[in-house]
């Protein structure tokens, strides 16, 4: 494994809050920003940048806002609001010609700035993504749980009793995540008030087209990359989650200029489970880019 190398940790004022953002690398390269999804923080990727640092890019791992070491504002925690926080980021940290690298609700928002900026976005690497309806492809008893979560009991299951840092997230690694690595993700979380980000995007995933306003956003920036030539750099694992085979097929077979590859054994969050090959192989593709 590549051994970390100095990283800086910056906050940036982003509509009156700090975000948190880790930065390696040469500060003067092509940008390539790393955004993690629900529920969890640049932590994530702490396994994986150390490959990209020698390649001559500038390294952004932010903190979604409410998130990590960003600051949790008195806000709803839409996607909307997170999207609008991470598109302002983008903004003040000036970032042109971005290489995306995107997971989970990570890819709801990055997706999203490459349908609407596409002008500013050199390519993407993505794995373990939102990419259509959950309702398409979920087994009937993940469908059910989600259901569950977004009704009455909702908010008790995330917030009071905390399942997600508790049970889906240890489960959603093929590997046994150590008690380090479990409490790295669970110190931003120590309140039941400051589990509302958990809670609200769990409640913005487009299931079975609802709620409307995210799943036309999904649809919009599906079709957008269908249509698009830039490079593709698409990891997924087996069985996966939110990619598994009929959603990873769709991929391979209607999004162009992509590249897949295989992690092997894996769930949701693929970065425990193999992050020197996905580190490896993103070092490949960012060194092709430049060729």
């Amino acid at each position: 494994m590549v051994q970390q190398s100095q990283t800086r940790s910056s906050y940036y004022k982003v509509y009156g809050s700090k975000m948190h953002v880790l930065e390696s690398g040469k500060e003067e390269g092509s940008p390539i920003l790393f955004l993690h999804g629900n529920p969890s923080n640049s932590f994530l990727w702490r396994n994986i940048t150390p490959y990209v640092e020698g390649t001559g890019y500038h390294i952004i791992v932010p903190d979604l806002i409410g998130m990590g070491k960003s600051d949790k504002p008195a806000i709803d925690y839409t996607y909307m609001e997170q999207y609008t926080y991470i598109e302002k980021l983008i903004s003040i940290l000036n970032l042109k010609d971005i290489t995306l690298v995107l997971h989970d609700w990570g890819s709801g928002l990055g997706f999203n700035y490459f349908a609407n900026h596409p002008e500013n976005v050199k390519a993407i690497v993505f794995m373990e993504g939102i990419i259509q309806d959950i309702g398409t492809f979920f087994p009937k008893e993940n469908i059910e749980f989600f259901n569950t979560l977004r009704g009455p009991e909702g908010w008790k299951m995330i917030a009071e009793d905390n399942i997600f840092l508790n049970e889906v997230l240890p489960t959603w690694v093929s590997r046994i995540l150590t008690e380090e690595e479990l409490e790295a993700y669970k110190a931003p979380f120590k309140t039941v008030e400051s589990r509302k980000p958990i809670w609200k995007f769990v409640s913005q995933v487009p299931l079975n087209g609802k709620p409307e306003l995210t799943a036309s956003i999904v649809q919009h920036y599906r079709e957008k990359l269908q249509q698009s030539s830039i490079p593709k750099l698409f990891f997924y694992a087996e069985p996966g989650a939110f990619m598994p085979e009929p959603v990873r097929n769709w991929i391979i077979e209607n999004i162009p200029n992509l590249e897949s590859v295989n992690i092997g054994k894996g769930v949701h969050f693929i970065q425990e489970d193999n992050p020197d090959l996905i580190g490896e192989k993103i070092k490949e593709f960012m060194l092709k880019l430049e060729n």
